[in-house]
C-alpha cells in the first residue's frame, strides 16, 4: 500500500460544484469514518467513489443526504449546506445498497407514492410512475413487488431515486443482482440521464471495469481518507502501476527489436522468451501516448511486428496498489 499523504488537489476548482465537501469528517463515537474529505463534483458528471470495505465510502453518502451528523468540516448540496436537510433531499435521489421495498404494493403504486411525496399530483404522479417503468425495464409489470426478482428491484429502486428529477444522484452499486444486458442498460440510463438531464452522478461500485466505463472522475478511497483522484488516467499514474506488452517478431529481428525498445522511454523490463524465439515481453509506461511511440520506435529501426499486444494498466492495478484491499485484520473493527 502507499504511504498515506496530503489529500489529493486534482478535483476541479470549488464554487462551481454542485456537490462539493470541504475537509469532510465523520466520526462514530471515537473512531473516524471520513477524515477531512474534500471533492468538488459538476452538474451532468458522473463520479466515482471506490475504496475497499470500511474505507468511509457508505458514510461519505449518509452524510452527503443527511443521515448521518458531519463530525467537522462542511459541504453543500445543489448550493444547499447540509444542515438545510428538506432542501438537501428535494434535490437528491438515492439508491442505497441495501434498500427495502414494501412486498405487497406494486411497483407502479410504490413509485406513485414517491412521486406524491415530492409534491406531484396524483395524475402528473401516475404519469411519472408509468414514465420510469418504461424507461427502467419495468414495462406493463402489474405484479406486487414481493414477487419481484433482485434485478427487477434494483431496477424499481434506480427508478424511485429518478422519481423527483434528483439534481444529484447517489447510487450504492447500482447494477447488484443484474445480468450482463441489465448491467449494460443501466449504464447507458446512467450516463443518458448525467448527459441529458444535467445530472450530477456519485457512483460507488466494486465493479471497477464499469466504473472505468462510465466515469468522468473517480476518487479512491482507504481509511477514511482520499489516497488518489482525478480521471482514471490520472488515478493510474498516481499508483504508480504499470501496463505490460508482448510483441513477435522474426528471430532474426530480435537484437534490433532490443535495441529499439531499450531506446523507448515507455518501455522498460526487457525480457526475452526462451520458449518462443522472437517473443518480447516488457513493461509499459502510463503516459498517454507510450502505445504509438513504442510503435513508432519499432518501425523506424525496420523491425517487422507480427503480432503486438499492449495494454495499460488497468484501474483495478491502481486499487490494488492504493489500497490495503481488506488485508488488514484489524480494517473492518469501526463503523464503515
Amino acid at each position: 500500500m502507499a504511504t498515506p499523504a496530503p489529500e489529493p488537489t486534482t478535483d476541479r476548482s470549488f464554487g462551481t460544484a454542485v456537490v462539493e465537501t470541504r475537509d469532510l469528517t465523520v466520526t462514530y463515537g471515537s473512531f473516524t469514518a471520513v477524515d477531512r474529505v474534500s471533492i468538488g463534483v459538476d452538474r451532468g458528471e458522473i463520479y466515482g467513489l471506490l475504496g475497499p470495505n470500511g474505507a468511509g465510502k457508505t458514510s461519505i453518502i449518509r452524510a452527503l443526504t443527511t443521515i448521518v451528523p458531519v463530525a467537522a468540516g462542511s459541504a453543500t448540496i445543489a448550493g444547499h449546506p447540509l444542515g438545510d436537510a428538506m432542501a438537501v433531499r428535494a434535490s437528491i435521489g438515492v439508491l442505497p445498497e441495501s434498500n427495502g421495498y414494501p412486498g405487497s404494493q406494486t411497483g407502479r403504486s410504490y413509485l406513485r407514492f414517491y412521486a406524491q411525496l415530492f409534491g406531484l399530483g396524483r395524475r402528473e404522479a401516475e404519469h411519472r410512475a408509468e414514465q420510469l417503468m418504461g424507461q427502467l425495464g419495468l414495462g406493463d409489470n402489474h405484479s406486487r413487488i414481493a414477487t419481484f426478482s433482485r434485478g427487477m428491484r434494483q431496477r424499481l429502486g434506480l427508478a424511485r431515486a429518478l422519481v423527483n428529477r434528483p439534481t444529484v444522484l447517489f447510487l450504492d452499486e447500482p447494477t447488484l443482482g443484474l445480468d450482463p444486458a441489465g448491467q449494460e442498460d443501466i449504464l447507458n440510463r446512467l450516463t443518458q440521464t448525467a448527459v441529458e438531464d444535467g445530472t450530477c452522478v456519485i457512483l460507488c461500485s466494486h465493479l471497477l471495469d464499469e466504473v472505468e466505463r462510465v466515469c468522468d472522475r473517480v476518487a479512491i478511497m482507504d481509511r477514511g481518507r482520499i489516497v488518489a483522484k482525478g480521471t482514471v488516467d490520472q488515478v493510474i499514474a498516481t499508483s504508480g502501476v504499470l501496463g505490460f506488452g508482448k510483441i513477435r517478431v522474426s528471430p532474426d529481428d530480435v537484437a534490433a527489436a532490443d535495441t529499439a525498445l531499450r531506446a523507448a522511454p515507455s518501455a522498460t523490463s526487457i525480457r526475452f522468451d526462451n520458449t518462443r524465439p522472437g517473443d518480447v515481453n516488457f513493461q509499459l509506461g502510463t503516459d498517454v501516448g507510450t502505445r504509438s511511440e513504442l510503435l513508432r520506435c519499432l518501425l523506424d529501426a525496420g523491425v517487422e511486428v507480427r503480432a503486438i499486444d499492449l495494454q495499460g494498466a488497468r484501474l483495478s492495478d491502481a486499487f490494488l496498489a492504493l489500497t490495503d484491499n481488506g488485508t488488514d485484520p484489524g480494517r473492518n473493527g469501526g463503523s464503515p
